[in-house]
């Protein structure tokens, strides 16, 4: 019995070690595996952190191809909508301003947090012809002396009131009376024809009469015609301005084409060849708007255009420069006319970058008979540009051979 115990307590304590040696042999492996998950884990963290990283990378590429697009198309950035708008003068409704910028600067609007504001337009017929009610409304005088810079013409030149004849003249369509300056050559001639020039924001043209005039003394150009249009001396011009050269530019070009002209017509002996558009600013939007509407509002009736520190930021409905632009190529291939366009040197660099752009998509169009002519004129800002601007434009479209 005695070797019989003996025997069973061998076995069990060789059982027993034999246990604690495989537990023993055990235990690196299993530390082996937990360590190769840990690392596994910290290794699948940091490929998440990693392919985290390069998406960023390419969403902000994304982003930053499409500014690129935008402002190659044409757009300004915010900085230079921000910058254009203070130096212009231009007051556009902050919320527009705002809106619009922000859908230049995110044009796919991913957040939902911009939305471009649509602005409706007026739904219009407009006469071809003016009517009874416009034709009785021009008056044809002298030039007021209530006009708010009548004394600075006469500083100009005394003899300014015996050429500036002044018209007012009421437009149905749009519900409004307009006030122009005619501005007639030396020895003006009723059976001569003279090429006329119109500009826009006529309040602060009128210097420009007297100013220009000298070019046809001194036989440095052909006489012609000057037309500024402008308002009544009450008038509010930033928010009535902004109703006709951005809002509903539609109505007044027709009202220049359909009433202004004819009327015009039947008064002083114009021309239909060598004529010429301008406007400056806002009023450069508006002159880019009438180039892209040469072919249906105002089909041959300009042939020379001048374009001064145009307004990018501005759209009518949900339509910018480019996108008017766009919208007459789709419509024709053809744009038979002169155009030249001045930024000053003192304006915002990205403003002048914007025009430049804009001008390498219309010259990528490869238009027939379109001829641009782009100058960056040193020395000048926004609100001084334009007296050198329009000098260079009587010079460059009717200097005398």
């Amino acid at each position: 019995m005695k070797n019989r115990n003996l025997f069973i307590f061998s076995m069990m304590f060789c059982l027993f070690c034999l246990t604690a040696c495989s537990r023993s042999a055990r235990t690196p492996d299993a530390a082996g595996d937990q360590s190769a998950q840990t690392a596994a884990t910290a290794q699948d963290t940091a490929g998440q952190e990693a392919a985290a990283q390069e998406q960023a990378a390419a969403d902000d590429t994304t982003v930053s191809a499409s500014d690129t697009k935008q402002a190659a198309d044409g757009d300004t950035t915010t900085d230079a909508s921000d910058t254009e708008q203070a130096v212009n003068g231009d007051t556009t409704a902050d919320s527009a301003t705002d809106t619009a910028e922000a859908a230049a600067k995110d044009p796919v609007q991913k957040s939902g947090r911009y939305k471009k504001k649509t602005v409706t337009l007026p739904d219009k017929e407009y006469a071809p012809v003016m009517t009874e009610k416009e034709k009785e409304s021009v008056q044809i005088g002298a030039l007021s002396p209530d006009h708010p810079y009548y004394q600075e013409v006469l500083g100009i030149d005394h003899a300014c009131t015996d050429y500036i004849k002044e018209m007012t003249i009421y437009d149905e369509e749009i519900d409004d009376t307009f006030v122009v300056h005619i501005s007639l050559p030396p020895d003006y001639d009723e059976t001569a024809q003279y090429p006329f020039v119109i500009m826009t924001d006529g309040v602060w043209r009128l210097s420009d009469h007297p100013q220009l005039r000298p070019l046809m003394e001194r036989g440095e150009i052909e006489d012609v015609i000057l037309v500024s249009i402008g308002y009544p001396n009450d008038y509010d011009y930033e928010t009535i301005r902004e109703r006709d050269l951005v809002k509903d530019p539609y109505s007044f070009l027709h009202f220049i084409v359909d009433n202004l002209i004819p009327c015009l017509k039947e008064h002083y002996s114009l021309s239909d060849e060598n004529t010429t558009f301008t406007g400056h600013s806002w009023g450069g939007y508006f002159a880019f708007f009438t180039l892209f509407h040469s072919d249906d509002i105002a089909p041959g009736v300009f042939e020379n255009y001048y374009i001064g520190s145009p307004s990018f930021q501005a759209y009518t409905g949900t339509s910018f420069i480019k996108d008017h632009e766009k919208q007459y190529f789709e419509r024709s291939q053809s744009l038979p006319a002169n155009v030249y366009i001045t930024v000053g040197g003192d304006e915002n660099d990205q403003l002048k970058k914007a025009t430049a752009s804009f001008l390498e998509v219309m010259e990528g169009r490869g238009y027939d008979g379109l001829s641009v002519t782009y100058e960056v004129i040193d020395g000048y800002d926004h609100n001084t540009v334009f007296k050198p601007s329009i000098r260079n434009t009587l010079l460059r479209f009717y200097a005398k051979q």
